[in-house]
């Protein structure tokens, strides 16, 4: 290549460039061991020429050339990097001449070179430095064996990686490679709120930045004694720097952010609590380029708040961010300032009452924030830092909230053609419903419409998922019924229809809507909705039928008999499958619990259902079923209502008692043995009706949310609540005794467990 003139090389670098593509597939996909002959001249003839290709590259001055070599070159370290990943054990013994390569790319020639070759090579040192294969002590410490090519590898590695070597990528990757460059300063000054989130898009393995930062975390993980306190004493000597020339101040900036990419590396190394102070103190420092130290200072602050400062220092941390959030302050730092304030109060340690006082200025802040920016992605991160305060001070955010649901119709409005921004106005809609609890009707202005277009007029239904939880977290803080939530319902069965990931939370709200205005929604559209589960139970599997069986239960027990919409569908459905759930405890114990109340609310309901199926076995069935798999029953509350509804039909029916007598009797000495207990004076009594009889604040108006409250009230009014299990068990026994007949009761007794009869006898004492 050195004799030939530009042309000629063009010439043969184009068939080159092509050539090492089809051997570096070969390599990495072709061969299972790449140890045989081949490949591995291959690879070495790769090895040996890259130096000496890389040196010839730099004596070529030409630009369509140098593009060409430096695409011919960058193909080889992708080659290197490929078989070092798949193959370490093989690579291992060449990696003294692949460092050798990836440092005089990355960072003795790295100014003559395209950075996103100098980006692949830093890659292909960090691919090196972390892999166990060349370090014993991660094998060590991962418990593998430890072998002499192990070692022999690391030795060659370390060899490398001598302490002054690291210190000299350690300075260059902060000087060159992480410095603010002209482009991001103009950048900040003409489009502030792109910069100020730009940094979080360095994701490409191209982007020489990311590629630094990667390298960065990965060399002081690896060699941490070394690199860490060296990093400590450029962060000292900073403090001796001129904040008044640009240049410092850039590097000042890219040494404080080394503390926020190797932040975890650092924590035995930095004294956050005493450099906290330090950082304060630079804060208040006014000089031409005092932004730029603020905004890296504020995102240092944002990182160590939730690693290592103490729990003392926080209040002072709120204060710097709220600080440095006022409208006198550059627009940029007042972004890092707010997702530094992010940070501090989504930390695990954030203790709400502390944060009190500065509620109020905060959320001031922040709604000055949203009117001031343009960008809908800005925006987007400004409601993050809103939702994690709603999430982080919850019910105590309610004084502060007006002004931002005053603010979200005319958010939504901008927002038309960003659907990351809708989205996180849902969250925000969402968090705040669960805050405000029953004062979520102040969202109602927003909310309806909103709905309705997410709802019935998104042509994507991007939004569905977000809109739907928002329905469901408003349904369960709604005080009382409205005409739209009426009116939503009707939206609902073209969702079911999609039968998508959000059917949970669909059947949840079908549910909570009949909680909120049984008569309403029950007389409208009780037909649809036992319709639609009749063609969604044999469909669903699990989670989504007992869900079903909880709306078929809110429909019997929140509306009187008369006024049940007719059943007969989905209770056939639901009895052609009682035997495959016989393995499902829930699915079963919710199918049971079904036919206990049919059975004490309207027995002849119950009998006629059964006799439409012209299978004189099916009650049989049934019964073995539910005594058999009783045991399931986790609630004192479900054995109680077993009890009740098997002894009212066994009453009705003595015949079928004769079959399943014992497993009757079990099943009642299991139910009051669950749902009863004995006081100090020995009496035995109901625990169930005890707790319903006499109930303190919490149970009546207690919990998070009104869909709660209507539930426990709605358990207060049931008949197992309020009937006596005593007391019931000895009129049924009584009454079972004169249906069967004395001498036949007496004779099945005598077939029942000695035990079980013995504790019924105590029972009816």
């Amino acid at each position: 290549l050195r004799m030939f003139n530009a042309q000629p090389v063009l010439t043969y670098l184009q068939p080159c460039c092509i050539s090492l593509k089809i051997i570096r597939s070969m390599l990495t996909y072709g061969f299972e061991d790449i140890s045989v002959h081949l490949p591995k001249s291959c690879l070495e003839a790769i090895l040996n020429m890259s130096v000496s290709q890389l040196e010839h590259r730099l004596t070529i001055s030409d630009l369509p050339v140098c593009q060409l070599y430096d695409e011919y070159l960058l193909v080889i370290i992708k080659v290197l990097i490929n078989v070092q990943e798949k193959f370490p054990e093989f690579f291992g013994q060449y990696i003294v001449v692949a460092l050798e390569f990836a440092y005089k790319v990355g960072f003795q020639y790295a100014e003559m070179l395209e950075m996103r070759l100098v980006a692949r090579a830093l890659h292909l040192l960090s691919g090196i430095m972390l892999c166990e294969t060349y370090d014993v002590f991660k094998l060590n410490n991962r418990g593998k064996n430890v072998s002499s090519v192990s070692i022999k590898f690391t030795e060659d590695r370390n060899s490398f990686f001598t302490e002054d070597r690291l210190k000299d990528m350690c300075v260059k990757c902060i000087s060159k490679y992480l410095k603010l460059s002209e482009f991001e300063l103009r950048n900040w000054q003409e489009s502030p709120e792109e910069f100020a989130f730009e940094e979080t898009r360095h994701v490409s393995l191209f982007n020489i930045k990311a590629a630094s930062e990667h390298f960065l975390l990965n060399m002081t993980a690896t060699f941490q004694d070394i690199v860490c306190p060296y990093i400590v004493e450029l962060i000292k000597e900073c403090s001796q720097h001129d904040r008044s020339n640009l240049e410092t101040v850039l590097m000042i900036d890219s040494i404080y952010s080394v503390t926020v990419i190797c932040s975890y590396d650092l924590f035995d190394h930095i004294d956050i609590d005493g450099w906290f102070s330090t950082l304060v103190e630079e804060l208040a420092q006014e000089s031409p380029y005092c932004s730029i130290l603020r905004r890296r200072i504020l995102e240092v602050v944002g990182r160590w708040v939730t690693i290592k400062l103490s729990q003392d220092k926080h209040p002072a941390v709120y204060e710097v961010c709220l600080q440095y959030m006022a409208a006198s302050q550059d627009l940029v730092v007042r972004l890092t300032a707010a997702s530094a304030l992010k940070a501090a109060v989504t930390d695990f340690a954030f203790y709400p009452p502390s944060y009190s006082p500065y509620l109020d200025v905060t959320m001031q802040l922040l709604y000055a924030l949203l009117r001031e920016v343009e960008e809908c992605e800005s925006r987007v991160k400004i409601l993050e830092v809103v939702n994690s305060i709603i999430d982080g001070c919850g019910k105590q955010i309610v004084d502060f909230v007006d002004p931002l649901v005053g603010w979200l119709p005319g958010l939504w409005g901008v927002a038309t053609d960003h659907a990351m921004l809708q989205s996180q106005l849902l969250t925000t809609a969402r968090k705040l419903s669960r805050c405000l609890g029953p004062m979520s009707v102040k969202l109602y202005g927003f909310t309806d419409p909103v709905l309705k277009y997410v709802l019935t007029q998104d042509p994507e239904m991007i939004l569905l998922e977000d809109g739907i939880v928002l329905w469901l977290q408003l349904l369960e803080n709604a005080p009382c019924s409205t005409p739209s939530f009426v009116q939503m319902f009707e939206w609902l069965y073209p969702l079911l229809q999609l039968g998508s990931d959000s059917l949970k939370t669909s059947l949840l709200i079908i549910e909570c809507t009949i909680l909120l205005d049984p008569p309403a929604i029950i007389s409208r559209y009780g037909t649809g909705i036992v319709s639609a589960c009749v063609t969604l139970y044999p469909e669903v599997v699990g989670e989504a039928k007992v869900l079903i069986n909880n709306i078929l239960l809110a429909v019997i027990k929140t509306v009187p008999r008369d006024q049940w919409p007719d059943l007969t569908p989905l209770l056939h459905v639901l009895l052609k499958n009682l035997d495959e759930f016989s393995d499902y405890s829930k699915v079963l114990t919710t199918n049971i619990n079904v036919l206990c109340y049919l059975i004490l609310l309207d027995l002849t309901y119950f009998n006629n259902l059964i006799a439409s199926f012209n299978n004189k076995n099916l009650l049989k069935n049934i019964l073995e079923i539910w005594t058999s798999k009783a045991e399931h029953f986790y609630q004192m509350e479900q054995h109680k209502l077993s009890m009740i509804a098997l002894l009212t039909l066994s009453t009705y029916n003595p015949d079928l008692v004769s079959h399943h007598f014992v497993e009757i009797m079990k099943l009642i000495e299991r139910a009051v043995g669950k749902c009863t207990d004995v006081d100090d004076k020995g009496s035995r009594f109901d625990c169930i009706l005890r707790k319903h009889s006499s109930p303190d604040d919490d149970f009546i108006t207690g919990g998070e949310t009104e869909d709660y409250k209507r539930r426990k009230i709605l358990e207060a009014a049931d008949l197992i609540a309020k009937m006596d299990t005593i007391t019931f068990l000895r009129a049924k026994f009584a009454e079972l005794r004169q249906a069967v007949g004395p001498e036949l009761f007496t004779k099945l007794s005598q077939g029942v467990d000695r035990e079980v009869t013995d504790k019924l006898s105590n029972y009816l004492a």
